[in-house]
């Protein structure tokens, strides 16, 4: 019965959770650190980093564990946890690298002629003493096994751990060999790692060498979690007492403006907002968060991918029709509440509240020679030409980037909502949901038509409004009012952001969102529409970050990895660009987009064009 709340493919499912890390890798048990891809480095170059930076944060703390066998036991023999032990030898702390197999076992798993790209994202060098640029995986494994071999590090292959305890101020590691002390441990496992109580047991490979990628990766969850580390959106007594709170907070600040707007009264000869109430303030305030907010989530994504473009084209659209479409012109400019309607489609601005407004106005001013040229005559016309036409040709080109590039609705989800994103609801039960929306939009369209039509508020477009008819009915409209326009586009969304990102409104219910998607998704499928996100399959990784800060919830790993294509026909894609700004091998691009060229890294193969769906690629093999 309460499925949908509890366990796999609730709406709190947000498929991978990674441990909550400070940002010098450290988890919420002093002295035990996590890097490498069970942190979220997807790539070879984040993972170096990753490893010689805790290295250094760890060189810099006090000495902990007095009397134990190292200061530091890493466990793991992959890049990250090979590049964090060179650090330590140079920095001359007592160090011990734990393998169960051997080290760099999953490169040695691919075949030699295996091309491993060198990340877009993240920082633009790699950091320590182990060399990494794009390069195959026999090349890599044989330049490195030099300098390794070189090095001599300390380190004991074919040993697993079966267990990691903290006593006291102390880590004691217990391996199938015997047990060894440490002040701080270091873990640094891939995803292909899980743990059963307190043991780590590594999950086997799939046979034979790996050609092109790994289609699935495990994070081991009941690992971290046996071991105490606490995961991302972990639900207990004090998240659920958030939510409340937060319910309560939002609901609070929503009725009241709603209810009593002039409990907030600024005074008269305050400049710009005197005598504004709450009700008055809120497009201001409203404009002062998505842009402090979005301005944050610009640069945010500027440090994810330096070299990306659609973040900050986006953010910029959006901070720049809020200020002005949003906020300025309806609020300062033209002082009238329809100029909202020159940007906001149905049911936005011109919804079954505001009909009889909308055909009020109009035939107020009516003359024996037809309606005049009014403002009011202009934004009726201009809402309805703007939602049933425009809106339709532009979804051709760009699917419903309406909903992440220009409405205020999904700009408040974009930037204050953005932290949150990677919390949306994942899963095949999370996407048959989705259909709600359709419903919604339906009611929706009913409801304006009734309403418009007098079956709610009886409009008389030749006399006016009937004066007794003002009070007959209004059913629709308050239910229209309370339901979507109180709760679901405010109250409901805004209170999730924190527990299911920031979608929820846009993703199912929106009618906006429904009706584009059903106007792309009708001229995709007569090969008329041009909106789609492609795929290069030999560059994915399955590091699955695309479908992590995906905020419609898109399984965008498993189109990546067949090399197909996703638009509005397979998928609920609002088209905000996420996936393709944090996959760091260019594996997706809107349509047939370029590769980017990385300053002062050669590629090792030229880069061919992406190739227009139905036609195949003849790129070699990667990953």
């Amino acid at each position: 019965m309460f499925d949908w709340l509890i366990g796999e493919d609730s709406i709190f499912d947000m498929g991978d959770r990674y441990p909550v890390l400070s940002r010098h890798f450290e988890s919420n048990i002093e002295g035990l650190f996590v890097v490498g891809n069970l942190a979220g480095s997807p790539d070879i170059k984040a993972a170096l980093n990753a490893g010689h930076d805790v290295a250094h944060h760890i060189a810099g703390l006090p000495p902990a564990g007095e009397g134990c066998d190292h200061d530091v036991v890493i466990v793991g023999g992959g890049p990250a946890g090979l590049n964090a032990a060179l650090e330590f030898k140079k920095l001359g702390l007592r160090y011990l690298v734990l393998e169960k197999k051997g080290i760099l076992s999953t490169i040695r798993a691919f075949e030699g002629d295996l091309i491993l790209y060198y990340a877009v994202t993240g920082d633009r060098e790699v950091r320590g003493d182990l060399p990494y640029r794009e390069t195959t995986a026999g090349a890599l494994l044989s330049g490195w096994g030099e300098l390794l071999k070189a090095r001599g590090l300390n380190l004991r292959e074919r040993e697993g751990v079966l267990g990691v305890q903290k006593v006291g101020g102390a880590f004691e590691v217990r391996t199938d060999r015997g047990v060894v002390t440490a002040g701080r441990v270091v873990v640094a496992t891939g995803k292909l790692m899980a743990m059963k109580r307190l043991d780590i047991a590594e999950v086997e490979a799939p046979e034979g060498g790996i050609k092109a990628r790994i289609d699935r990766t495990e994070m081991p969850h009941e690992f971290m979690r046996r071991c105490g580390i606490r995961l991302e959106n972990t639900w207990n007594w004090r998240r659920y007492v958030a939510l409340a709170l937060t319910f309560a907070a939002v609901g609070a600040f929503y009725l009241i403006k709603k209810l009593t707007p002039d409990w907030v009264t600024m005074p008269a000869s305050m400049p710009v907002v005197g005598g504004r109430n709450l009700a008055g303030l809120y497009p201001i305030l409203y404009t002062v968060v998505v842009i402090a907010f979005g301005t944050q989530a610009l640069f945010r994504w500027r440090r994810v991918n330096p070299f990306d473009r659609i973040q900050p084209r986006k953010y910029l659209m959006l901070m720049s029709f809020q200020a002005v479409f949003f906020c300025l012109l309806p609020e300062f400019v033209l002082h009238n509440w329809k100029a909202y309607g020159l940007v906001y489609a149905w049911p936005l601005t011109l919804s079954p509240v505001t009909v009889p407004d909308f055909v009020h106005d109009w035939s107020r001013v009516s003359t024996p020679d037809g309606p005049t040229l009014d403002p009011y005559h202009f934004y009726f016309y201009w809402t309805l030409f703007l939602s049933f036409v425009l809106i339709p040709a532009a979804a051709i080109f760009t699917g419903k980037q309406y909903c992440s590039w220009v409405c205020g609705c999904g700009g408040l989800a974009e930037t204050l909502g953005d932290r949150w994103r990677h919390y949306s609801p994942k899963g095949p039960e999370n996407i048959r949901r989705e259909r709600y929306l359709f419903w919604i939009t339906g009611a929706t369209a009913a409801m304006t038509l009734l309403v418009g039509l007098g079956y709610d508020v009886r409009v008389h477009l030749g006399g006016g409004i009937n004066a007794e008819a003002v009070n007959y009915g209004g059913v629709l409209m308050g239910v229209y009012s309370w339901a979507m326009d109180t709760f679901m586009i405010a109250i409901i969304p805004v209170s999730l952001y924190p527990f299911l990102g920031g979608k929820v409104w846009c993703r199912y219910w929106c009618p906006t969102a429904g009706f584009m998607h059903l106007v792309s998704k009708w001229f995709t499928e007569r090969k008329v529409g041009r909106y789609r996100i492609e795929s290069r399959k030999e560059r994915c990784i399955a590091c699955n970050l695309c479908s992590r800060y995906c905020e419609v919830g898109i399984d965008v790993r498993r189109f990546a990895l067949r090399g197909e294509a996703f638009d509005n026909v397979n998928s609920s894609c609002i088209g905000c660009g996420v996936c393709i700004t944090v996959c760091p091998t260019e594996t997706l691009n809107f349509g047939a987009g370029p590769l980017m060229q990385i300053e002062g890294v050669e590629p090792l193969i030229p880069r061919p064009p992406l190739p227009l769906r139905g036609e195949g690629g003849n790129h070699p093999n990667g990953v």
